[in-house]
């Protein structure tokens, strides 16, 4: 969840529909504000209103470009639905933060950044000042998530389908906490995981909620088939573990100026990554030694240059992106979205940030 994926807008109407949820979005944040039961509470929508700046929302042109599957008219509860997607992802932004323990994203201090040392400059001790930051997080990801379910609901309620659009959004978050947390006991060495099991951690905590949810619900607003549902979401499927692998690519051999990551933050860390489990495959005994911290970081890292284990990565991401134009092949849209889809697919394959 690190780095966005880009989905930029091109199309007129995807220009109209771009500027129409940034609209939304701060009449939802001041609607917040306004209605906030305490100042401190209106003063950290307000922060949170900060934080949504400038984000390319990815995820919202996903729920249009998914409603385009099907139709070629404009729905403003398209605009609605991705509104509640950017609050989704802002609040596990704001929560992966936390777990984490980063206070900048993209070369930004975060929320949690803000308050902590709005802390500091009172006095407070670094570990008072760091635990108040993390609770404003988790308390502004709480919020997000309330209101991103709210405004879902509400305007799918009038809908025949909308106790499935209201699922599949349910859904997405459960399974994003559930790879998120199998990311946790991972990193921790807390629980064995194979390549499989990355990958499948990998769906569950980006592609659900930042592919496929988006796009299927969007093609449900638009009324699609169960067939054309079921396309998209393994379409979605791939999309996602494209994107993660890159992601654990670059947060080892990116460029740190362009992704505003360190490029031995992974490792720190102890992040189960791709690459770890492509290692552990060849040199078990040395990823071992790496976990028990006889084996350093900078010789992990050498030892990923050895097996050139960049390159067995990025052919993982390839395979993904050819499944996924084949996947495209067969579902049946207008050339303007196939475009579209095929562009995305060679953006997250190619992306360096």
């Amino acid at each position: 969840m690190r780095i966005q994926a880009q989905l930029t807008p091109n199309a007129e109407s995807d220009k109209i529909f771009a500027a129409a949820i940034d609209q939304r979005l701060d009449q939802l944040v001041d609607a917040q504000i306004q209605g906030a039961a305490t100042t401190n509470m209106a003063q950290l929508w307000r922060q949170i209103g900060q934080a949504m700046q400038g984000g390319k929302r990815t995820r919202p042109m996903l729920v249009h470009l998914g409603y385009q599957v099907v139709r070629d008219d404009a729905d403003p509860r398209t605009i609605e639905v991705g509104c509640a997607f950017e609050l989704l992802h802002t609040a596990l932004v704001m929560h992966d933060d936390i777990i984490d323990q980063d206070f900048r994203r993209r070369g930004q201090p975060t929320l949690s950044a803000h308050y902590r040392d709005a802390a500091l400059t009172r006095g407070k001790s670094r570990a008072a000042a760091e635990h108040l930051g993390n609770a404003a997080a988790l308390l502004a990801g709480d919020a997000l998530i309330a209101t991103a379910i709210q405004v879902l609901t509400t305007a799918c309620a009038q809908l025949g389908n909308a106790e499935q659009l209201v699922e599949v959004f349910h859904a997405a978050i459960q399974h994003s906490a559930a790879g998120e947390f199998d990311d946790v006991l991972f990193s921790s060495h807390l629980e064995s995981a194979g390549l499989e099991d990355v990958l499948c951690m990998h769906r569950l905590k980006t592609a659900a909620y930042s592919f496929q949810a988006p796009l299927v619900t969007g093609a449900l607003l638009a009324g699609a088939r169960d067939d054309v549902v079921e396309q998209l979401e393994h379409l979605a499927h791939l999309l996602g573990s494209c994107y993660q692998i890159i992601d654990d690519v670059l947060g080892t051999f990116g460029d740190e100026a362009q992704t505003g990551k360190p490029t031995d933050s992974d490792l720190r860390e102890g992040k189960m990554t791709v690459l770890i489990a492509l290692a552990e495959a060849i040199e078990p005994t040395a990823v071992q030694g790496w976990r028990d911290g006889e084996l350093s970081n900078d010789a992990m890292r050498a030892l990923f240059v050895t097996h050139d284990l960049e390159t067995q990565a990025r052919q993982l991401a390839e395979e993904c992106c050819h499944q996924a134009r084949v996947q495209l092949a067969a579902l049946p849209v207008r050339a303007h979205v196939r475009t579209t889809f095929r562009r995305l697919i060679d953006d997250l394959l190619q992306r360096t940030h």
